[in-house]
């Protein structure tokens, strides 16, 4: 086994096991995402309310999110040899996911934290709340997290599909239900609901896929 092959596995086995633990620990102290449905007020009420441990949660979360940058420079160095084109756009795309969504999880840990101690003009501060929470959350974040995430998903199964074409298929089907997240805004109720089923099955496929590496 390779260093290179050692740390890609144990990369992807990684991040995805952070980014569940964060998640399911914001689920459970935070009602995380079930929350982002309620009005502004609610949500900055319950952001105060949770204090320092809600605040790092957030930190552990965001950091989750910009793991996966690594993940993609990682996963375009060990497909090389397998499929150059391929390698290329998960390089890429694997970067650009886990940076987009780092950026829209930036605004829990600096914007958020202030909006929810400003209470000088509460209409003001639900509104800032409201764009951000449009604009970096479900514009940048998801919107194009969820894309670049399903693009860096197909190029490593296109890599892997004459060799593992089982786990390549698996993974495009996911790749597509992650994609189904973007239509969501324009009044795909279900998307939602199929985009965090795949994302949950994602996180699965990829902690596979690490110990499929490891045992090359």
């Amino acid at each position: 086994m390779t260093t290179l092959q050692r740390f890609t596995g144990l990369a992807m086995i990684a991040v995805p096991v952070m980014f569940m633990a964060a998640f399911t620990a914001l689920q459970m102290t935070f009602d995380y995402p079930g929350i982002l449905r309620q009005p502004a007020s609610e949500i900055l009420a319950g952001f105060s309310a949770g204090g320092a441990g809600l605040l790092a949660l957030w930190y552990v979360f965001m950091l989750s999110a910009l793991a996966f940058i690594p993940v993609g420079v990682l996963s375009g160095l060990w497909l090389w040899e397998r499929n150059q084109a391929a390698a290329a756009f998960a390089a890429t795309f694997g970067i650009l996911a886990g940076l987009v969504q780092g950026m829209g999880l930036l605004r829990w840990v600096i914007l958020v934290p202030s909006l929810a101690q400003d209470s000088a003009d509460p209409a003001v501060t639900q509104a800032v709340f409201d764009a951000f929470h449009l604009y970096a959350g479900a514009g940048i974040g998801e919107h194009f997290g969820y894309l670049f995430t399903a693009l860096w998903t197909i190029s490593v199964a296109a890599a892997l599909w004459h060799s593992h074409r089982l786990v390549a298929g698996i993974g495009t089907v996911l790749a597509l239900g992650v994609l189904a997240g973007m239509v969501e805004p324009f009044g795909f109720a279900l998307a939602g609901i199929i985009n965090a089923a795949a994302y949950t099955l994602w996180a699965v496929w990829l902690v596979a896929l690490g110990i499929i590496i490891l045992r090359e």
